[in-house]
């Protein structure tokens, strides 16, 4: 859930529901609304493979480092990781399980096999070849970080996720990088 306001000529985009809350010991409880243990809460795409295995407890901030992941994604290259349609369209189980294992294709990849590459570009103000070539790199080990299967090897920290950004914009390193042979 992530609004877009303008300040000013500015866009500004504002994140409004952040994650799933529960709420636990406190008085609140005896007023919320409970899923029940096995149930699916929450959209596809967006969902982390720990969402999508419906027998973890321990979901975490991790969780939502996914789902802006996932943003993120799409506002590079115009698409989801894992595809809405497909995604709907596969069935349950089988949705859970792409999400669960699938790894999506590094962004620049998508890019470069994608045929809407010239119309991505043009939304974006870029020379399609300029456009790949900014993502390729560092914006491909970001975006792919943040997306890791395993959490444990994902930004700890939306924090973490935005100050990453923030060093690629500032063209300093970032923490960000390919798995080497000792991963």
């Amino acid at each position: 859930n992530v609004l877009v306001m303008t300040r000013g000529e500015e866009p500004v985009p504002k994140i409004i529901d952040f994650g799933m809350v529960k709420a636990l010991n406190q008085k609140l409880t005896e007023r919320t609304l409970w899923t029940q243990q096995g149930q699916f809460v929450g959209t596809p795409a967006y969902t982390s493979p720990e969402q999508a295995d419906l027998t973890v407890e321990d979901v975490d901030t991790r969780t939502d480092v996914y789902s802006l992941g996932v943003i993120l994604y799409e506002l590079l290259v115009g698409a989801q990781p894992l595809g809405r349609m497909e995604l709907r369209e596969s069935g349950f189980d089988e949705m859970r399980r792409r999400i669960r294992e699938e790894e999506p294709p590094k962004p620049s990849r998508r890019l470069s096999t994608s045929g809407t590459l010239p119309s991505i570009a043009a939304n974006r103000q870029i020379e399609p070849q300029k456009l790949n070539a900014l993502v390729r790199g560092d914006l491909d080990w970001i975006v792919m970080k943040a997306l890791e299967k395993d959490r444990t090897r994902r930004y700890e920290t939306a924090n973490g996720f935005a100050q990453d950004i923030e060093r690629y914009l500032n063209d300093e390193p970032v923490v960000a990088c390919p798995p080497s042979a000792g991963y």
